[in-house]
């Protein structure tokens, strides 16, 4: 089987690379179809999901089966593409590892500057935040659990977001009620250990969450809705530190539209808020603000170039401040 090889994208027009998974299951070969698509314009949505993870270990030990070639990825791709794999229908993917060359710095530089139109016109954000254990799966079966209720609890009485706090804990009793006090600290013991995960620390997951319409957070087999996910530190009375609290913000759900991202995020302050922020290349630590601060839409001083230095970066980025 040949290797797989990279066509050129057109650099001119919002184009990008959607990734379809081929249907498949357990140890079935994850094959997929790469191809060339267009960013929907305007208000309009697209029927792909785009995936937001951490890269991991660059080292690619594992292969994908990609237009019929072979093509060597890192193990978080592999995994994530097998988790979010379905069983009976192929499903489409925008995933940065394989959309984007990697090894082309005009087209990862042009693609960089719309992603902020790829997250935010998926049909929803699916944040892989990696490998179960016993206790992620634990809390993530009641996550799902008050997901349903809350859902029934909705068609019976309002809309979902307009559920009030104390609602939220009432419907949440009801999960927990049969719960032993030892079985209440796993579940405290499963969220902080989620929140704990590399993907909380990454730069990009704050553009890539900040534009989602809709998101879903998954974790090995198990899926939740992330405006469910933001209630849990709330609801187990657990207190992430300041910059995990940030990312919770702003994930979509009701949270979001009533948290400081509603009302003021400029480069400055997003900046302040996600300093402690983790990227590969450090030069990311502001280009993956930059598609969501609001004062830095319309200006050429700042625009994602990886053939600057860092030096340059953080000089264009003082004088824009």
């Amino acid at each position: 089987m040949t290797n797989f090889e990279y066509k050129p994208i057109s650099l001119e027009g919002p184009a990008f690379r959607l990734l379809r998974v081929l249907k498949g299951v357990d140890n079935d070969p994850i094959r997929c179809q790469l191809f060339e698509s267009k960013i929907p314009s305007s208000e309009d949505i697209s029927n792909y999901a785009a995936l937001s993870y951490t890269w991991g270990s660059t080292s690619r030990p594992c292969d994908l089966i990609i237009n019929n070639s072979k093509t060597p990825v890192t193990k978080n791709v592999y995994l994530a593409l097998r988790d979010l794999r379905y069983r009976v229908k192929d499903r489409v993917l925008w995933v940065d590892a394989l959309s984007i060359n990697q090894n082309d710095k005009n087209e990862q530089g042009q693609q960089v500057q719309q992603m902020g139109s790829i997250y935010s016109k998926a049909e929803r954000v699916i944040i892989w935040l990696g490998e179960a254990t016993y206790n992620t799966d634990y809390v993530m079966h009641y996550m799902i659990e008050l997901e349903e209720k809350s859902v029934k609890h909705a068609s019976d009485n309002q809309h979902r977001q307009e559920i009030s706090q104390k609602q939220w804990v009432d419907i949440w009793s009801t999960v927990i009620r049969d719960l032993r006090p030892d079985q209440k600290n796993l579940l405290a013991d499963g969220l902080q250990s989620l929140l704990r995960r590399n993907w909380f620390k990454r730069v990009w997951v704050i553009q890539e969450t900040g534009n989602a319409r809709a998101a879903d957070i998954v974790c090995g087999s198990k899926s939740v809705s992330a405006s469910i996910f933001a209630l849990m530190p709330f609801l187990l009375k657990i207190t992430p530190d300041l910059h995990c609290q940030s990312v919770i913000d702003i994930m979509p759900g009701s949270l979001r539209d009533s948290s400081w991202w509603a009302k003021k995020r400029d480069l400055y302050t997003m900046l302040s808020k996600f300093r402690n922020s983790e990227a590969t290349d450090p030069r990311d630590k502001i280009y993956a603000l930059l598609g969501i601060s609001s004062d830095t839409c319309n200006t050429d001083l700042l625009k994602a170039d990886y053939g600057k230095n860092i030096q340059d970066v953080i000089f264009n980025t003082t004088s824009f401040l």
